[in-house]
């Protein structure tokens, strides 16, 4: 027996009732009437699927899982309980049937709710006023969501429940005589209009109080406790259910749209009522989320507003019965043969999100935020209407839209006017993506709202990090071999002749039998999560069967050469700094000697950006000297460079030797640089480092995003790394930018910027 005494039976057939009632398929109703016997009986799931069929033992199943769910606390959800909530939204994404028939059971279940104790009573309101009433609304079940919500309502909030239902009969009477009026009035004129008299169509003109939990909960939002301002306490409804000339002449369940738009012209004129124009709402057009679709007005009649719905017969048994009416609109071949019938874009989502390794917390508040709770519609240029959660961004509308609009987009215009990619999106804006160059940043991970968005952005960024660690190995592997390429070739124990590979296809033919690895891409990806010079030596010397102690060997001494070249090229440049002081303090005791003078007169010239020095790589920014020479051509040096300290001390001390130049001065030409956008400079930048993985991928993203890679070395102890970039940039403002960033890699130790290159050969320039 139940709590209410009753037998157990009553209650699986009180759900089949309410089934049948929604317009269920045979399935449904046979699956409300079962949907406790595995649970409560020995009968097992096979049993079922015999007697029954398959689409009865899914459903039953289904709802099986998750019959057992969650006695929620009244601010948060234990973990066990929200995996219980995570099951049944998993389980309604195959068919949705299952989740209505769980709403069926639980309005019953809310039905006998004051059998049970008053703690159990406001725990499972909680629950059905969190989860299954919005559940209800998004599946466009409105009459279950209303009884839902108004039963949650008075176990919940019973001073509140009885002070709005005092208020209702203290204004009983006006109401009723306003509804009463009201249709009478609206019965009376569509009745006498010829357009309606002349079509085959059945007229129903039904009127409704708004319901309690409905009434305080916008009363609630607007602080406002006078029903006056409640422009749908009176509301009523206009049915039209066209007969069959009209079906066939249109073949379509919207037959008699048309006709709505009439009755709506009809009702803006009613006698006596008083027409507010700014509360008219096609929903037809546009319709809302869950499939409703109606047009609504307001008039005003004594001071009393009155809201009018028109619709269709087939809008309105949406409207009533939502998710749970679509599948009498189709016929009986495609539902025998498609399941799709039974799933929804929305539902679909979850099971997106389903798939992710997020916490059952997490995943149940995702889905009452983003699917159960409140939206926001936004336009398209072409028209077409998003509909989205609130509180979302730009960034998640380009997503929605396409997931390639949101990796490409670059900008975005609302209302045609720029706006951040934050911004939060309000009702009724137009939204234009800008896309083309573009690509995501991570701070767009803290601009998107959506599960969804965020999910796709961390795909991109885990396929962004991917190729990085591969192009890392790649660097990694290929610098080692061009540097240690003669040492490979007399140290290695191959017998037949053969060349240090350069490419990944050559090295392809080195693989099979010589380690572990028979794809190139695999053994790339493992250097590049690695980054151990251990680890690269260990494979190039099984590759090409060179001892790893000859290898070892060879990278010491490179390093410590490396290092002292480093510290030179400092120390160079604090004594050329320190010898200009000197002749500085030489030259007040001497005759002085005029700089214009040795550079012609001292008129600047424009600097030719194609025709630098590649001894010192001077970048536009940089201080610059030029040298003429016999053919008439000007090379561009950095000042402090030793020719061009040659060519200065040639004209300050004449010499035959024609092999160094004539002194000029340059200048970077300003306005020819506006126009020539494309115009770059190779400069090569050092860095040191404590050793650790991913240090190459790390470093080698900075570099891309702010300059041109063009070759890369490395070197490493067992402490210590030094990575080597030749790269291309504009200007001295972007390679600053540049060794700005890199100083902020974690464990970089130092950036400083090569005087010249030894990465550089002929054929880079």
């Amino acid at each position: 027996m139940r709590k209410s005494g009753e037998p157990f039976i009553i209650h699986p057939v009180e759900v089949a009732l309410l089934l049948s009632g929604m317009q269920m398929d045979a399935e449904t109703v046979m699956a409300g009437l079962l949907h406790d016997t595995v649970e409560d009986t020995e009968l097992t799931f096979e049993q079922v699927e015999g007697m029954f069929g398959l689409e009865v033992r899914n459903i039953v199943e289904g709802e099986t899982k998750v019959s057992k769910l969650p006695k929620l606390a009244f601010a948060d959800y234990a973990d066990e309980q929200a995996e219980n909530l995570r099951q049944m939204f998993i389980a309604m994404t195959d068919d949705y049937r299952i989740i209505i028939v769980k709403l069926a059971d639980r309005l019953h279940n809310m039905r006998t709710l004051r059998f049970m104790k008053p703690e159990k009573q406001k725990k499972i309101s909680r629950e059905t006023l969190d989860i299954f009433a919005p559940l209800a609304h998004r599946m466009g079940i409105w009459q279950v969501k209303s009884e839902l919500e108004d039963i949650s309502f008075m176990y919940l909030y019973p001073d509140e429940y009885k002070k709005v239902n005092s208020i209702l009969n203290r204004r009983r009477n006006k109401i009723v005589d306003t509804l009463d009026h009201s249709v009478k009035v609206l019965k009376e004129t569509l009745r006498n209009d010829p357009t309606l008299r002349s079509q085959d169509v059945e007229i129903e003109v039904v009127g409704r109080t708004k319901e309690i939990y409905s009434l305080w909960h916008k009363m609630e939002m607007k602080h406002d406790r006078n029903l006056d301002h409640i422009a749908d306490l009176v509301a009523l409804r206009v049915i039209l259910t066209p007969g069959d000339s009209i079906v066939k002449a249109t073949q379509s369940a919207d037959s008699g749209v048309w006709l709505c738009y009439h009755v709506l012209g009809l009702v803006q004129h009613l006698p006596n009522f008083t027409p507010m124009p700014t509360k008219v709402k096609d929903y037809i057009s546009f319709p809302k989320p869950n499939g409703y679709q109606s047009l609504h007005t307001a008039l005003m009649y004594k001071g009393q507003s009155v809201e009018v719905q028109i619709r269709t017969a087939h809008m309105h048994t949406v409207a009533e019965y939502g998710m749970a009416s679509h599948w009498a609109y189709h016929d009986e071949k495609k539902r025998n043969t498609s399941m799709d019938l039974y799933n929804t874009p929305w539902l679909s989502s979850i099971k997106e999100w389903q798939q992710e390794a997020v916490e059952s917390r997490d995943f149940v508040d995702c889905v009452r935020r983003e699917l159960l709770g409140k939206r926001v519609f936004v336009f398209l240029r072409n028209g077409k209407i998003l509909n989205l959660a609130r509180g979302t961004t730009a960034v998640d509308a380009a997503f929605q839209i396409h997931t390639e609009v949101g990796l490409n987009m670059h900008g975005v215009e609302i209302n045609g006017k720029p706006v951040p990619l934050n911004y939060e999106l309000q009702n009724g804006d137009v939204v234009s993506i800008l896309t083309g160059e573009g690509k995501p940043s991570t701070e767009w991970m803290q601009y998107a709202k959506s599960r969804s968005t965020r999910s796709k952005l961390r795909a991109y960024f885990r396929s962004q990090q991917n190729d990085n660690v591969l192009k890392s190995g790649e660097m990694l592997f290929f610098d080692y071999l061009s540097n240690h390429r003669n040492e490979i070739l007399e140290a290695s124990f191959i017998e037949h002749p053969f060349e240090v590979p350069t490419n990944a296809d050559e090295l392809q033919a080195f693989l099979p039998g010589s380690s572990r690895y028979d794809d190139v891409t695999e053994l790339l990806n493992d250097i590049g999560h690695s980054q151990s010079g251990d680890f690269l030596r260990q494979k190039v010397s099984k590759i090409f069967l060179v001892p790893a102690s000859a290898l070892q060997e060879c990278d010491e001494s490179r390093f410590a050469n490396i290092t002292r070249t480093v510290y030179a090229s400092q120390l160079d440049s604090m004594s050329f700094n320190g010898a200009n002081e000197e002749e500085d303090s030489d030259s007040e005791s001497s005759e002085p000697v005029s700089y214009a003078d040795m550079l012609n007169g001292g008129q600047a010239e424009f600097a030719d950006s194609d025709n630098v020095c590649y001894h010192c790589l001077p970048v536009r920014g940089d201080a610059i000297l030029g040298t003429r020479h016999r053919d008439g051509s000007t090379l561009v040096h950095r000042k402090e460079c030793s020719w061009a300290q040659e060519a200065l001390n040639k004209a300050r001390f004449p010499s035959n030797d024609d092999s160094v130049g004539e002194p000029v001065e340059l200048a970077w030409p300003e306005d020819e640089w506006e126009d020539n956008t494309s115009e770059s400079f190779l400069t090569e930048v050092i860095i040191m480092s404590v050793d650790r993985k991913l240090l190459l991928a790390d470093c080698s993203v900075i570099a891309s995003q702010n300059s041109e890679i063009l070759k890369t070395g490395s070197s490493s102890s067992n402490e210590h790394c030094i990575l080597e970039f030749l790269v291309r940039v504009k200007d001295l403002d972007e390679l600053q930018n540049l060794m700005d960033k890199l100083r902020e890699v974690n464990s970089v130790m130092s950036v400083e910027r090569r005087f010249g290159s030894e990465l550089l050969d002929e054929k880079d320039l």
